[in-house]
């Protein structure tokens, strides 16, 4: 198999069709060689009976991966390249705001450039709103400071891989995976190629401002940790602090008999420093959880059914559920 083009849905019953029409377009001659792998995400929608139904029609290969609950679109990412067979493998979502096209302009470039290993697609111009827009820089800024690799800002999951590329991705086992993070941090010559997003075809974005902060969070404490060697010194730079205002405090009495400054003063000092207790410990907090996490030992996501339009012995609906990973 040359190409896997691997494709996580979650509630995209309206884009199914619509992105296999496009997709067996925009790839033409290289369809033959191509396999689609579906990932679903346990939609609550339609999506898993299209998903069944494309199966059965579809003139190229064809596979899904159906998850027995909704496990995120890391999970969806890491199924999808623990399936993929081909010698290239690329990311994409359902939604059509990536158009597959760029597929060929991808394979294009690394055939053409043997020593890049892979593309990744990023957005020259953002249509976002001014909220989304500032975290997310403020999210890669601060993730190029406290991390010792680079993530290429505005750079998406839209990307393909050489089949070095997705071994190495797939030879990290942690449970808690921040798929940007682990693309830089597997190294390997990458190309960045810009793009432009188009409007979804069907459905909303699943993406909120929470969701943002939370996946920006998770990305930071799996790659660095440098915000609890912050914590210890932000500590010791208040206990210097406290040592020097209790000196002037004595040497104010003893010298001039000033009082020592009231409730005020006292409520005041008390507040910043339980916040600042409090903020170290939900430091401490989320490593300990990240931990608590991977020690449990359970599988990332668990595969309910699965589909292949080739399996011509147990036909286009066959299933094999319990499957986990």
């Amino acid at each position: 198999m040359l190409l896997s083009v691997i494709v996580p849905c979650f509630n995209e019953e309206g884009n199914i069709d619509l992105f296999y029409d496009e997709t067996v377009k925009a790839l033409g001659d290289l369809m033959p060689e191509t396999e689609l792998i579906f990932v679903n995400d346990g939609s609550r929608d339609g999506t898993v009976e299209k998903l069944r139904a494309l199966c059965a029609r579809a003139q190229y290969r064809v596979r899904v991966v159906s998850f027995s609950r909704n496990f995120g679109k890391e999970a969806a990412l890491l199924a999808g390249l623990e399936h993929a067979t081909g010698d290239f493998t690329s990311i994409i979502d359902a939604d059509l705001q990536q158009n597959p096209s760029y597929i060929v302009e991808m394979m294009q470039i690394l055939k053409d450039h043997p020593e890049y290993d892979a593309v990744a697609a990023y957005q020259e111009e953002r249509r976002e709103n001014f909220l989304i827009s500032f975290i997310k820089k403020a999210f890669y800024k601060v993730m190029d400071s406290l991390t010792d690799v680079k993530i290429m800002q505005a750079a998406s999951d839209f990307r393909l891989l050489r089949r070095p590329v997705v071994d190495a991705i797939l030879s990290m086992p942690e449970k808690c995976r921040f798929s940007k993070g682990i693309f830089a941090w597997v190294g390997f010559e990458t190309y960045y190629m810009p793009y432009e997003v188009e409007e979804r075809a069907s459905g909303t974005s699943k993406w909120n401002f929470w969701k943002l902060l939370t996946y920006a969070f998770d990305g930071i404490v799996a790659f660095s940790n440098k915000p609890l060697i912050m914590s210890s010194v932000v500590g010791f730079f208040i206990f210097c602090l406290s040592i020097l205002y209790l000196i002037v405090i004595v040497v104010k009495t003893i010298l001039w008999g000033d009082p020592v400054a009231g409730f005020p003063t006292l409520a005041c000092l008390i507040l910043m420093l339980s916040g600042i207790q409090l903020l170290g410990i939900g430091i401490l907090g989320q490593y300990m959880a990240k931990n608590y996490t991977e020690t449990k030992g359970r599988p990332v996501y668990i595969v309910k059914e699965e589909l292949d339009s080739a399996d011509s012995a147990q036909g286009p609906g066959a299933a094999m559920p319990g499957q986990d990973k």
